[in-house]
């Protein structure tokens, strides 16, 4: 579904409520809301998305072979077949970032799911992602009716209209200069990330997609998570002309606080630390762990403030080389289910939001470089509404 035909179904529905309340509108003023809705929402989202389920159904097919005389070789084969697709093609490039490479080895994620059938094929402590993901696909494999009927649920949601949702709520907190573009969307089994966005692609955990008590898929909790993956396909960081290469990797560095940031505090309207949630609505993908592990966060709030700025000046001084900071960011800082990046990513930006508005929050976010500066000016504007005050050293405002 595109948004042109999101913007005419809602018309459509529209009509129909004016009609049932014998409210009449001539069909030419109802065809020019149409055409007005339909720019608005080109403008403002993804015009083509790209939907692929069929991974599930393919891990089906491994499991059903798997629980029938099929020898290893074949299943092995086959396994070999669906790993190749796109859907797992582009898992690993996920799991395996420049800052963290060899994190999931494709083997080892194979060898891991042979286990089920053939238990000497992975030992646990062999690779610790592959650990912890092998728990859910035993699950599914002795439930293989249930997995079944979760594929069921699948195919009867309307994804199309999931995505294109989550989509124009992302968009709301992008600059105009920023568009969400065309992008593959693709549910696998995966027992990892329960999703992620990668180069115009999207990918969600089959195990972990949000449900209700029936099994049917809660829409309104895809929604939300649709939006905030789609919000860093649309973020375009700017890459300024720096100095030196001390300056490059610091910047590299900052770049990982601005995506997630922006996407947790204004797509999510998750709460602070020292800087209030954005809105009154409620908070998205903020489930019970994310509010235990934000709890935490807010009470280590000047550690990692002061983690952050030791991380700076270890990049400066030369203590950190380029293989160092990717080690920090894999170990502290997008460590779990929401690393510290998430937090501090949200209040830096927060302040900028809350002092200056949602314009210079744009400016900010087109040009980074101005982040570290705009927040402590930032936090001197709202001293006296908060309750604690964190700045950062003034060199750390001049690095760039």
């Amino acid at each position: 579904m595109t948004l042109c035909m999101l913007a005419m179904e809602m018309v459509q529905k529209f009509h129909y409520c004016l009609r049932r309340q014998k409210i009449l509108i001539p069909a030419f003023t109802m065809k020019k809301i149409a055409l007005l809705l339909a720019l608005v929402f080109l403008r403002s989202g993804a015009q083509t998305v790209e939907t692929d389920i069929s991974a599930c159904s393919g891990m089906l097919s491994i499991f059903e072979q798997m629980r029938s005389n099929t020898s290893k070789a074949i299943i092995e084969q086959q396994l070999d077949s669906i790993l190749l697709t796109r859907p797992y093609e582009i898992m690993f490039q996920h799991y395996n970032r420049d800052w963290r490479p060899n994190h999931l080895p494709k083997q080892t994620f194979k060898k891991m799911i042979l286990s089920l059938k053939f238990p000497n094929t992975y030992d646990i402590g062999t690779n610790e992602r592959a650990d912890a993901m092998l728990p859910f696909w035993k699950n599914a494999f002795s439930n293989i009716k249930h997995f079944r009927k979760n594929i069921q649920a699948l195919e009867d949601t309307n994804l199309n209209k999931a995505i294109q949702l989550g989509v124009l709520d992302a968009q709301k907190w992008l600059p105009k200069s920023m568009s969400i573009p065309d992008f593959y969307f693709f549910v696998h089994p995966n027992g990892g990330s329960s999703a992620f966005a990668i180069k115009g692609k999207q990918g969600y955990d089959f195990f972990k997609l949000p449900k209700h008590s029936d099994g049917t898929i809660n829409i309104q909790e895809l929604v939300d998570i649709i939006a905030h993956e789609s919000h860093h396909l649309g973020l375009k960081i700017a890459y300024p002309k720096l100095k030196t290469a001390k300056d490059s990797l610091a910047y590299e560095f900052l770049q990982v606080f601005v995506a997630e940031g922006t996407a947790s505090k204004f797509v999510d309207n998750l709460p602070g630390g020292c800087i209030a949630k954005v809105s009154e609505g409620r908070s998205k993908n903020y489930g019970k762990a994310t509010q235990e592990i934000w709890s935490e966060y807010t009470l280590e709030e000047r550690q990692i403030f002061n983690a952050f700025e030791q991380d700076f000046q270890r990049i400066y001084d030369g203590t950190y080389t380029e293989e160092d900071i990717q080690q920090r960011i894999r170990t502290y800082w997008l460590s779990g289910i929401k690393g510290r990046a998430y937090f501090l990513g949200s209040e830096l930006f927060g302040a900028v939001f809350k002092a200056f508005g949602k314009e210079e929050l744009f400016n900010v976010m087109e040009h980074p470089k101005l982040l570290l500066k705009k927040y402590n000016e930032a936090i001197f504007k709202l001293r006296e509404s908060l309750t604690n005050e964190i700045y950062l050293s003034n060199w750390l405002t001049l690095v760039f």
